[in-house]
């Protein structure tokens, strides 16, 4: 005995098992999510800024993502082999300058 609405379920559950990492539409929502989790905030900076050329700051990271340690997740891009470039920022204030970054498209090989 069959119940059709069963086997629907079963045979989207399991196609939706084997395709997990697999290709996805490229879209600005799911961009990136094929290395973090869709929703986290690695993917968010990865759907924004990754290949667009635009810049950004940790203090923007901060106001625009809410992300309370922007620092350690640049750094995390990083070391899973995006091409993120710093170029300090001079604002006239004394010590340290702020930096300013870019994801370039092409990831880093090594």
């Amino acid at each position: 005995m069959f119940i059709k609405d069963r086997l629907i379920t079963t045979g989207a559950l399991l196609s939706s098992f084997f395709n997990k990492g697999g290709p996805m539409m490229a879209t600005k929502a799911n961009k990136g999510s094929t290395y973090y989790r869709v929703g986290s905030q690695n993917q968010q900076i990865l759907a924004k800024y990754w290949g667009t050329g635009k810049t950004f700051t940790l203090e923007g990271l901060t106001d625009k993502l809410n992300a309370m340690s922007p620092g350690a997740r640049i750094s995390e891009l990083r070391d899973n082999g995006f091409n993120v470039k710093s170029k300090p920022i001079h604002t006239g204030m004394v010590g340290r300058p702020a930096n300013e970054y870019t994801i370039s498209r092409r990831r880093v090989v090594s």
